[in-house]
């Protein structure tokens, strides 16, 4: 039978027993026996495995910090008040806690033992932990060349014996014994490998890249045969865009959305501890951790891009001449791409008469629910930013808010000089940018502008 791998509380749970009957249902939490998890595998280091968290609250899970600001975990553990535990031990102390500002899981999940594919969800943390190298998600086609049939890979994970010691986390080698990439799992655990048992539900399946560097693939969804039998993981690709899209933040700091290599400054730097070896303490954050150089497994590192190419940058929406009621919302869309021989995008920068507003970090890029409460005309630019410090602007977009006699749109061909020689209004009157302070932007000097409410459609 396939069963979910929460441990709903802390003591007195069993794993599951009984035949392997595949991964088409759910089986009761019941049997004999005190197997340690994670199953044919050794207790953690101190200070190893760092980025395996325990995910505690409603239960206990395990999960992964891939970002600073996230930790990804199962959709079958739920959402709502949860707490993360950076240590070896979920319940004993000896490691760090840190609050969550809310955890999310995928609405698409279906709640069945056989949802493998969609059985994702994170926390988004109240505070970033930056002293702890990532273990970043693997992504993209290139990078996710990596798993196929036969890869070593390590599975790591908190549980519990029916002796009652739940919560120390365990690690152990496995192989990949299958790689189903449209249906967005792999399986594990066959024979004499490590596999995984209940509370290591959510817990990070990593392989190890050329460079040194652990990278996160799988999310441990569901066992089948009992604890230690064939583990089920989906892969963490799947779940990358709903994660981006709900948390706001980047996670995927070599590729671009479309997977497409494409490094930023934090493509590297990434968790290269080998297994299970840990350093220093969890009182100083487990200091003097390797991380790998940065990363050009797929391509250049970041900052070895031919300078010569630039990125392009364009405003999709609003057009040219459209016109908004005032307090009307607006969503201000951009399309921005890295030349192919060219750096990756490093920062979108939107220019509202001459006063930059507000940037985003990440695709999709975009400035959403702008409010021009003064009835005028305005004009927009965007201004894309690589990270060879090449600087290119969009073409300008006019638009007005109430009644107004909006300038004609410069011909495409026309060499665009600057704003008034277009026939733009200057830099007066009209805005104020309420975007979220944690989102940045320096907006509190542009109250005078009249725009009320933007938000950033921002990852990172």
């Amino acid at each position: 039978m396939a069963c979910f791998l929460l441990v709903s509380s802390v003591a007195g749970t069993a794993h599951a027993e009984g035949p392997d009957e595949g991964l088409s249902s759910v089986g009761d939490i019941a049997g004999e026996g005190s197997e340690t998890l994670i199953s044919r595998g050794e207790p953690v280091a101190s200070c190893a495995w760092p980025t395996a968290v325990a995910v505690v609250g409603g239960g206990l899970c395990t999960g992964t910090l891939i970002h600073p600001e996230i930790v990804l975990y199962a959709a079958h553990c739920g959402g709502g008040n949860k707490d993360i535990v950076f240590g070896e031990s979920a319940f004993g102390g000896g490691g760090r806690t840190v609050n969550t500002a809310y955890c999310r899981t995928n609405p698409g999940y279906a709640n069945v033992s056989n949802d493998q594919a969609n059985d994702w969800a994170f926390c988004r943390l109240a505070e970033p932990v930056t002293d702890i190298p990532i273990t970043p998600p693997v992504a993209g086609p290139c990078e996710n060349s990596i798993l196929q049939v036969g890869q070593e890979v390590a599975v790591v994970g908190f549980g519990d014996t029916l002796e009652g010691n739940a919560g120390t986390k365990n690690w152990g080698m496995s192989t990949l014994a299958a790689v189903n990439k449209p249906g967005n799992i792999t399986v594990l655990g066959s024979g004499s490998d490590a596999s995984v048992c209940s509370g290591d539900s959510g817990g990070p399946a990593f392989v190890r890249f050329p460079d040194g560097s652990w990278r996160v693939f799988g999310i441990a969804s569901t066992v089948s045969g009992g604890c230690g039998g064939v583990g089920t993981h989906s892969i963490v690709e799947g779940a990358l865009p709903w994660v981006e899209s709900e948390s706001g933040i980047d996670v995927t700091p070599c590729t671009a959305a479309d997977g497409s290599w494409a490094p930023g400054e934090d493509c590297g730097s990434f968790n290269a501890l080998d297994p299970n070896i840990g350093t220093g303490t969890w009182g100083d954050w487990c200091s003097g951790q390797p991380v790998s150089p940065k990363a050009d497994v797929c391509g250049p590192a970041w900052d070895e891009f031919d300078e010569a190419y630039e990125p392009t940058v364009m405003i999709t929406s609003p057009a040219w001449g459209d016109s908004f009621e005032p307090s009307e919302e607006i969503d201000i869309l951009v399309d921005a791409a890295k030349h192919p021989d060219g750096a990756a995008i490093r920062e979108i920068r939107l220019e509202i008469n001459g006063n930059e507003v507000a940037a985003t970090d990440a695709e999709p890029y975009g400035f959403e629910g702008a409010v021009f409460q003064d009835p005028k005309v305005y004009t927009l630019v965007a201004i894309a930013e690589d990270w060879n410090g090449n600087i290119v602007e969009s073409a300008p977009v006019a638009i007005g808010i109430g009644d107004q006699d909006i300038p004609e749109e410069p011909e495409p061909e026309e060499e665009l000089g600057s704003e008034d020689d277009a026939g733009i209004v200057d830099g007066e009157g009209g805005c104020a940018c309420s975007t979220a302070p944690e989102q940045g932007g320096g907006w509190l000097g542009l109250l005078g502008l009249g725009l009320l409410g933007l938000g950033l459609r921002r990852r990172r």
